[in-house]
């Protein structure tokens, strides 16, 4: 979506928090590519609402959706280390209050993003990311096409 010094940057300095203390706990490849997937799409929705005042354009969404629908292993394969790590407790279900509007999303999201960013242990910086991760899955689940409406009027022809 965005190739730019603010996205690298931003990129970097996410990559830079988790892996502070991780212990080489990256230092797979599989583990790996994992992060910088999550972290690159974490980073590119972070600047797509940033760039959006208000409700986004249906294609500039529809992209965005795409985008986060391509992460979907990774971000699983990420919760999975995720229940893995010592001292990180994280949960599942309808405990948490969502995020109902677009705007309480981008607040939200904005926040727990430099929560990350401030993060002083690698782990609590993991835990933020997943948060990050299901935010993402709300966009995307809103954006996904749903019923509004059915007319039974059946189609008219020209043959009368």
């Amino acid at each position: 979506m965005l190739f730019s010094p603010e996205m690298d940057a931003l990129k970097a300095r996410m990559t830079v928090v988790v892996l502070r203390d991780s212990e080489g706990f990256f230092d797979d490849p599989k583990e790996s590519e994992d992060l910088q997937i999550t972290v690159r799409i974490a980073c590119e929705f972070f600047v797509f609402l940033q760039r959006s005042d208000e409700i986004p354009e249906p294609d500039e969404a529809e992209y965005m959706a795409g985008t986060i629908r391509s992460g979907l292993d990774w971000f699983f394969s990420m919760a999975q280390t995720g229940g893995t790590l010592t001292g990180l407790k994280l949960q599942m279900g309808f405990g948490p209050k969502l995020p109902s509007t677009f705007s309480e999303l981008k607040a939200s999201y904005k926040s727990v993003f430099h929560q990350v960013l401030e993060s002083t242990h690698s782990i609590k910086a993991i835990g933020l990311l997943l948060s990050l991760v299901q935010m993402m899955f709300l966009f995307m689940t809103v954006y996904f096409p749903s019923f509004l409406s059915f007319s039974g009027e059946k189609p008219k022809t020209d043959n009368k």
